[in-house]
């Protein structure tokens, strides 16, 4: 049954309203608690101003001052802010360390809920650039002659000088047909197309597995045996990248060093689980790091 003219026209006050909304500006509504805000108000503190035009145009000054951003690290290996048992019993990782941006609290737990399980990928560039300054202070604590572009401690590195390339841990199909996208993925080609890091697709899910959200340690370290397997698909340009590393001015320890990206590190299973894979398969001498948004 068609719908008489005065109904579409009592219709139309809320399609205007609706069509407003979607084509205010993002600074209108916050896009985490969809309160609006000011953006010059939410940029008033130094930490804040410190952080991309698109952080503080999407979210209020409140979310804002509610990031835990983990800045202070207790455990040099996995980027944790108070001793780490998970390291003290595995000293030995195939990664040479992890380095986290935020806490994973409730806040940070119910954000990266509404981009991964309730699909508001308009949160994804938020979540990408909140690993730019982890990234920049990772790569600030790599060793001086790493990069010999880099002439003193006061110089400015360029992140590109120091990493081959950035890969991230792979979802099963099962999962990426359920949620429609990889949120590592997502993450690892934000951060490699800002920082001009060429992304690489290394790894590949060998077998479905349930959530590792809902397993406990010891099952997480179980669950993510023979997880993973290497792409073949990309090993040519690991090739290129290996066969062209003695001629780079930027490496003189003649290695590749590849980020992987993820989004939470809890035990370090499954990063340890897709280092010891690239380590194993690649035929050339390899330096991995591990970014993740999140530490549990």
């Amino acid at each position: 049954m068609k719908a008489s003219p005065i109904s579409w026209l009592q219709r139309l006050p809320a399609a205007f309203a609706t069509a407003a909304q979607l084509l205010a500006p993002r600074s209108a509504v916050c896009l985490l608690c969809g309160k609006p805000h000011d953006s010059a108000r939410s940029a008033a503190t130094a930490s804040q101003a410190k952080l991309t035009s698109q952080l503080r145009q999407s979210l209020c000054g409140a979310c804002l001052s509610a990031i835990p951003w983990l800045t202070r690290i207790a455990c040099t290996r996995c980027g944790r802010g108070i001793p780490c048992d998970d390291c003290i019993r595995s000293p030995q990782r195939a990664f040479v360390c992890n380095r986290s941006a935020v806490r994973y609290n409730p806040a940070m737990k119910e954000m990266l809920a509404l981009y991964k399980y309730r699909g508001n990928e308009q949160l994804a560039p938020l979540l990408g650039d909140m690993l730019f300054p982890v990234f920049e202070a990772m790569t600030a604590e790599l060793p001086m002659e790493a990069c010999t572009a880099t002439k003193s401690k006061a110089a400015k590195r360029n992140p590109a000088d120091y990493w081959d390339a950035v890969t991230y841990v792979p979802v099963s199909a099962e999962r990426a047909i359920e949620r429609g996208f990889n949120q590592a993925e997502q993450l690892a080609s934000h951060l490699g197309g800002h920082y001009r890091v060429p992304l690489v697709h290394l790894l590949q899910r060998a077998r479905h597995s349930e959530k590792q959200s809902f397993k406990s340690r010891s099952e997480r370290m179980r669950d993510t045996k023979a997880l993973f397997s290497l792409n073949e698909v990309e090993l040519d340009r690991i090739r290129i990248m290996s066969s062209a590393s003695s001629e780079k001015s930027h490496n003189v320890s003649e290695f590749i060093r590849i980020l992987l990206v993820d989004d939470i590190y809890t035990t370090g299973s499954t990063a340890e689980a897709c280092a010891q894979i690239l380590k194993r398969e690649i035929e050339a001498p390899l330096k991995i790091y591990v970014l993740t948004w999140a530490r549990s």
